[in-house]
């Protein structure tokens, strides 16, 4: 698979012109944490698990974890989270907004505390569990 193809497919969706600017896989990670990239995904339910599944071998070191089983990560300030992976997500950095997005059943648990602020994204029917130390901000 190539970025060109999963542009092609989003432009033929819908998604905005400048979208076809992703060039290489780290571009268009970029875009998919972008407000208007996690509305376009949110609302069109996209890429699919398939497309993502063929995408797994070049997005990850971009934070885009794709049937990754069972992981843990602290303070990634932009983290998808897709399919068969089950994510425990630990948030104690105030110092920025930290994105998640969660997409195609997967399954994660975010650790929030001292005023971390995280803005999460839950496409589907994915399930999310929040523990809060009642200072960090969760929006969704």
């Amino acid at each position: 698979m190539k970025v060109s193809d999963v542009m092609k497919s989003a432009l033929e969706m819908g998604a905005c012109g400048q979208s076809g600017k992703a060039t290489d896989w780290k571009s268009l990670c970029w875009l998919f944490f972008t407000p208007q990239g996690r509305e376009f995904c949110e609302n069109n339910n996209f890429p699919s698990l398939e497309i993502f599944r063929q995408m797994k071998p070049h997005v990850a070191a971009y934070g885009v974890f794709v049937d990754a089983g069972e992981i843990m990560l602290k303070n990634n300030s932009n983290v998808g989270i897709i399919g068969h992976t089950r994510a425990t997500l630990e948030y104690d950095d105030n110092t920025s907004l930290h994105k998640v997005i969660a997409m195609h059943d997967a399954e994660l648990t975010i650790q929030a505390s001292n005023y971390a602020v995280i803005n999460l994204t839950n496409v589907g029917n994915c399930k999310v569990t929040i523990i809060n130390d009642g200072t960090a901000r969760i929006l969704c």
